[in-house]
């Protein structure tokens, strides 16, 4: 079907005509996720892909498709090649996505170019440490003498974030280590509980049950307030700057889509978000809902390009010989 509506649309262009937003869509769309099941990208485009397929109309499906491999750049870059018809679009991980670019390394897709159909989530990050450790707050850790973070690897959000951290906070000078050879989040956190290091840096929906069992102890988050009950905030703990450090979940086509393509999409996103069902959804799948329209997300992109370019020389790769 997406073979004849191409042709229909050369057709129509050959008259100087066009589809218009009620020929949109008539097929399935489809959302790729850069990664692979399981994880917190995957379970947020399962909890929306059900409502926003309800609210595009008629006998539409919008079906997720994972597409790890390159810490989600392989899905990305699909993403950014795709028709600019509207039938494939993806979930991308902000701030992560923009690193490449900001750190001056090839990258087969540019975030700034993408058509931005709205934001889903954003989490704030919370620095970790063992429940059975001794250290109780920012400043117990800042007193160590040798720290050790475990984490995702080179490219990953969740490094950078703990790289900026440790910045911040003054314990770069004392050459920590990142233990990167972790899959995924969840693992690294299970080896900060087993003990491979003795701080960890993750989204709190990542975190909240390693906290809520006692398996893991919360020393500060991020953002302008803590969700965490007796945890303070990284302003509170006297690091202003961290505010704005935070995972942002946002739905994106490739460049040059049809602006009536565009608003379908978007007109689908706005009801999706405050749909009932999906809201119930999110809850169940531990997701912040914090939506954003097109534009607004596209704005809040070049704000993250901003607070990444100040700390650029922090980002590089760690493990590199």
């Amino acid at each position: 079907m997406k073979l004849t509506t191409k042709i229909l649309s050369l057709l129509l262009l050959a008259f100087g005509l066009s589809l218009n937003a009620h020929a949109f869509p008539d097929e399935d769309v489809s959302i790729v996720i850069p990664y692979s099941p399981g994880g917190g990208f995957d379970r947020a485009v399962r909890a929306f892909a059900p409502q926003f397929g309800e609210h595009l109309g008629g006998e539409v499906n919008v079906l997720p498709r994972n597409v790890p491999g390159a810490g989600g750049r392989r899905g990305t870059t699909m993403v950014y090649r795709a028709d600019p018809d509207g039938y494939t679009i993806g979930i991308i991980n902000l701030p992560g996505f923009a690193l490449p670019r900001i750190l001056g390394e090839p990258a087969e897709y540019d975030l700034r170019e993408m058509t931005w159909i709205g934001r889903i989530e954003a989490q704030a990050y919370v620095l970790l440490v063992s429940g059975s450790s001794d250290i109780t707050s920012v400043e117990d850790l800042r007193q160590l003498d040798e720290i050790t973070f475990t984490s995702t690897g080179y490219g990953s959000t969740v490094l950078a974030a703990t790289q900026i951290v440790a910045s911040a906070l003054g314990l770069q000078k004392k050459n920590p280590i990142y233990l990167a050879g972790y899959s995924g989040t969840s693992d690294s956190l299970v080896a900060l509980v087993r003990g491979d290091g003795n701080a960890a840096m993750a989204p709190i929906s990542s975190a909240a049950k390693y906290v809520e069992s006692g398996d893991l102890r919360a020393l500060a988050v991020t953002g302008d307030s803590s969700p965490l009950e007796g945890v303070p905030t990284f302003a509170e703990a006297g690091y202003p700057e961290l505010t704005p450090l935070d995972l942002q979940r946002a739905l994106a086509g490739p460049p040059d889509m049809d602006p009536e393509v565009v608003k379908v999409l978007r007109e689908a996103f706005d009801k999706t978000v405050k749909d009932p069902k999906f809201l119930d959804a999110a809850q169940k799948a531990r997701m912040d809902v914090v939506p954003l329209d097109g534009d607004a997300t596209a704005k809040s992109l070049k704000e993250s390009f901003e607070f990444y370019e100040k700390f650029k020389a922090d980002l590089r790769n760690p493990n590199a010989l």
